[in-house]
């Protein structure tokens, strides 16, 4: 018999952001990595495009200044920024990064080769990537990286709940597919579009969960797969997220 929690409209949380890629059981908290992807938009990002599907826990920031309250509160294994972020320059992530996050490794996309721009990357520790980014160029630098960094140095487990659990988010049920301390990952029905910010009220649960949905895409079926990311920076409903995470029954 299924098991279903319902939940009140206006959702928020911080998750991996990846579909399993058939990884053996017990690989995959070893293998995700916190990547921080920076881009004025998500649907048009070669990194975000990539990613979504990748195992590893992905974060998006829509532009410079949102990259800097982000980086005040996590430390992801590898930033990939666009050179051109509006009125900023990328580049000036990485510069502010270096001795906040020593570790972190970095990636500048640009729409055209700057020779200038490349020489300033290089010398400041980061991969450039001019001209036409390529899912094969961009992924192999991925690895590199991530290689070289020894892989990453912290991760939050994901849960894939052993009974159905759905929520009801924005008067529509959606089934978990998988659940961390970062976030969640929901599978909704077909729609023509996703709240931008939503919060999730679980009955006979203390707390209310404010957060928005970092990408989205229809699947093979029509459905809307949907990752959503933490906003909560109150340690007391992160702490009773947390409490929640735990409390599901289900698998890594």
């Amino acid at each position: 018999m299924r098991e279903f929690l319902q939940l009140g409209f206006d959702f928020s949380i911080g998750t991996s952001l990846a579909r399993r890629q058939g990884k053996p059981r017990g690989s995959q908290t070893r293998s995700m990595a916190q990547i921080l992807v920076v881009a004025m938009r998500a649907d048009t990002s070669p990194a975000m495009m990539l990613l979504r599907d990748s195992g590893h826990e992905v974060l998006f920031s829509p532009g410079f200044e949102p990259a800097i309250r982000k980086l005040d509160q996590v430390s992801p294994d590898l930033l990939i920024s666009d050179v051109r972020l509006g009125g900023f320059n990328g580049l000036h992530l990485v510069i502010r990064s270096q001795s906040t996050r020593p570790k972190m490794r970095s990636i500048l996309l640009d729409r055209v080769h700057d020779p200038v721009v490349a020489q300033d990357a290089e010398r400041h520790g980061a991969t450039y990537i001019g001209g036409t980014v390529t899912q094969q160029a961009l992924s192999e630098q991925i690895a590199k990286l991530l290689n070289e960094a020894g892989g990453p140095q912290r991760r939050w487990p994901r849960k894939q709940p052993l009974k159905g659990l759905v929520f009801h988010v924005a008067r529509r049920s959606a089934r978990v597919i998988d659940i961390s301390y970062g976030g969640i990952r929901l599978e909704l029905p077909p729609a023509e579009t996703i709240p931008a910010k939503f919060r999730m009220a679980i009955p006979g649960f203390e707390g209310v969960f404010r957060a928005k949905p970092v990408w989205s895409r229809y699947t093979s079926v029509g459905s809307i797969s949907c990752g959503a990311e933490l906003l909560e920076a109150n340690p007391q409903i992160v702490a009773q997220w947390r409490q929640l995470v735990d409390s599901i029954h289900g698998g890594a």
